[in-house]
């Protein structure tokens, strides 16, 4: 008998008896830790469709999600079940994928911004003893002492808007990019620009030429610089000519775009009102051949009334 027979045996068996709430509710009771069950209401448990868990999980030789209440918010017990003979060392990992999965799939439904609480539990009856760790801090190979400290913990904030330019000036390299990135979204760049351009300079003169154009490009693109001949006499002025050149050329091919863009959308207006105007003209002469009085013709048309009369006599 093949072993994917033996476990297709041993997951239908597990399923079927877990799909019985009372053997559910049983189950948990029994194995849930006692905080957990001071406040979880097993009465609403409800186990999640097949299709669900086949979302959310691709890997795993079978697992059940059953969604409850804890103390008041909606959580879920997920059970991941071995029916392998041998124990899995990397089963934390695999374990904080699949969770990893059902928040993101509960992300998505629900369209909330809160994670709920999911409790794993993992079901092994392998032919082995399983002597291997529980908690994934145990596999990163790292001194311990820094896994406790900074695996899994909340992530570092780098918030560029409150460190002071000052400070971020300290760093040759970084000060640049940094400084760039903060100030990126100004209404008008060129004030900051003024105090980043000495850095870029330096940057160029440390085989960082390539960098220094990054810089400048990335400005161009995404920032806004009120006075374009500052900007231009910054760059002269403060970068050698190879580089300056360069930007030139990416400058005015920049402005360039934007001013046939600019072209574009006055040329639309404008076609725009004449057609309004064309329209009002072609009103005005129906008015007239139905004799109209010039004066009532001007005031529903909104034309002047030499306009009007100019009209009028091209009819005659």
């Amino acid at each position: 008998m093949s072993t994917k027979h033996i476990a297709k045996a041993h997951d239908h068996f597990f399923r079927k008896m877990m799909s019985e709430k009372e053997v559910a509710c049983d189950f948990f009771k029994t194995h849930l830790p006692e905080d957990i069950l001071a406040v979880a209401d097993l009465t609403s448990l409800e186990l999640q469709s097949s299709s669900y868990i086949d979302d959310v999980r691709k890997e795993s030789i079978a697992d059940m999600l059953f969604k409850t209440v804890v103390d008041g918010h909606k959580a879920y017990l997920y059970l991941l079940v071995d029916h392998q003979s041998r124990p899995d060392e990397l089963m934390p990992f695999r374990l904080l994928k699949y969770l990893c999965n059902v928040i993101d799939q509960n992300l998505k439904e629900t369209g909330s911004k809160r994670i709920p609480l999911i409790l794993p539990i993992v079901v092994y009856h392998g032919k082995q003893p399983w002597n291997y760790s529980n908690a994934i801090n145990d596999l990163v190979d790292a001194p311990e002492e820094l896994v406790d400290a900074y695996f899994l913990k909340p992530f570092t904030l780098l918030d560029l808007n409150k460190i002071d330019d000052t400070e971020l000036r300290r760093n040759t390299w970084a000060a640049v990019m940094e400084l760039t990135m903060k100030h990126i979204f100004a209404r008008d760049m060129l004030p900051s620009l003024q105090e980043i351009i000495p850095l870029v300079r330096n940057l160029a003169r440390s085989d960082g030429k390539i960098l220094a154009e990054v810089v400048l490009t990335y400005i161009l693109d995404r920032g806004e610089v009120s006075d374009k001949d500052a900007f231009i006499n910054l760059v002269k002025t403060n970068l050698s000519p190879d580089i300056g050149e360069k930007i030139m050329s990416t400058f005015a091919e920049h402005f360039r775009d934007e001013w046939m863009q600019q072209g574009l959308q006055e040329g639309m207006q404008q076609g725009m009102q004449q057609g309004m105007q064309q329209e009002r003209e072609q009103i005005a002469e129906r008015l007239l051949k139905e004799n109209e009085d010039p004066a009532r013709v001007a005031e529903l048309t909104g034309l002047p009334l030499d306009k009007i009369t100019e009209l009028k006599q091209n009819l005659h």
